[in-house]
């Protein structure tokens, strides 16, 4: 991994980590929850294998539900920058995570909803290639997953 990818990688979780401290210090998640947390957000984000990246984040055995919306487009001409949102009316969700399956590190983003925020998220991610991008929700109802394939004509991650 290179030195931008690494300063990358640590301002995100330094984010997530006070996102986290944030609810520690709001009495809305206990200290040794929030440590937790991190802990598979880091291990997710360093596995270079999407089964291994969606294990990490306890994934592994959600299910393909239409109550899960991941909007983005068919095809991005540039990979560097691809539109996605997704979106679920699921009571209680606390989790939104996005994962590119064919980018040397699928987990591309990690989203902790504070009780009571609506479940909507809106962002861009760097595909290296044409893949599957699936959005994977944590709800009160358990774990869901949406999937779509973008086919990039140019990638975004190595080139």
């Amino acid at each position: 991994m290179d030195k931008a990818m690494w300063a990358s990688r640590r301002r995100l979780l330094n984010s997530a980590a006070r996102v986290l401290g944030l609810f520690v210090l709001a009495g809305a998640l206990p200290g040794h929850e929030a440590r937790a947390q991190l802990d598979a957000w880091d291990a997710a984000f360093a596995n270079r294998d999407f089964r291994s990246a969606l294990r990490a984040l306890g994934g592994e055995g959600a299910a393909a539900d239409g109550q899960v919306q991941l909007d983005g487009p068919d095809m991005a001409e540039n990979g560097a920058v691809v539109p996605f949102t997704v979106t679920t009316a699921l009571p209680g969700v606390s989790l939104i995570a996005l994962l590119v399956e064919h980018n040397p590190g699928p987990l591309a983003a990690v989203f902790a909803l504070p009780p009571g925020t609506e479940a909507f998220i809106s962002t861009r991610l760097k595909m290296a290639e044409s893949s599957t991008v699936h959005a994977l929700v944590r709800a009160e109802g358990g774990l869901f997953l949406a999937r779509r394939p973008v086919r990039v004509i140019q990638g975004g991650c190595a080139g």
